[in-house]
């Protein structure tokens, strides 16, 4: 991805699912990932074909932090095609996302209301299966340790 230089529009969303548009540099964007930015990923939040991409801190889950369930949802879509909830604690992202468009473009009023439509599910699955979401955090956060 071709990721382009100066102020980029995009759509903050923390793993508790707070979120907000943000105009940042990339070289800006570690501060709000908590850490430096050497990683990003496809992500998809309809059945379209339509991706975004997701800079993210590729190190948060070392770092301790929470996994980001609406992240971890669009890059599960995108790579599989399936938008079941949280199927890969191996893949999730951890830690705060910023979405931008897929070659690192501002982030338009659609994908940010189909990222919003993200976080709506996201947060009914959370409360209408609150132990199959807590088993699947509790996988995301212990993988990889012994």
């Amino acid at each position: 991805m071709g990721f382009i230089e100066g102020m980029t529009k995009g759509f903050l969303v923390n793993p508790d699912l707070s979120n907000r548009i943000i105009e940042f540099e990339l070289e800006q964007a570690a501060q709000f990932l908590g850490g430096v930015t050497d990683d990003r990923v496809a992500v998809a939040f309809q059945e379209d074909g339509s991706t975004y991409a997701a800079l993210f801190n590729a190190h948060a889950r070392e770092d301790g932090a929470e996994p980001n369930p609406v992240a971890s949802l669009g890059r599960n879509a995108a790579a599989t095609g399936n938008s079941a909830f949280f199927t890969d604690p191996a893949t999730a992202i951890c830690g705060s996302v910023i979405f931008v468009g897929a070659e690192g473009e501002d982030v338009g009023e659609d994908e940010i209301g189909r990222v919003r439509d993200g976080i709506r599910a996201t947060r009914n699955y959370r409360e209408d299966f609150p132990e199959e979401f807590g088993l699947w955090r509790a996988a995301v956060i212990n993988f990889g340790k012994e």
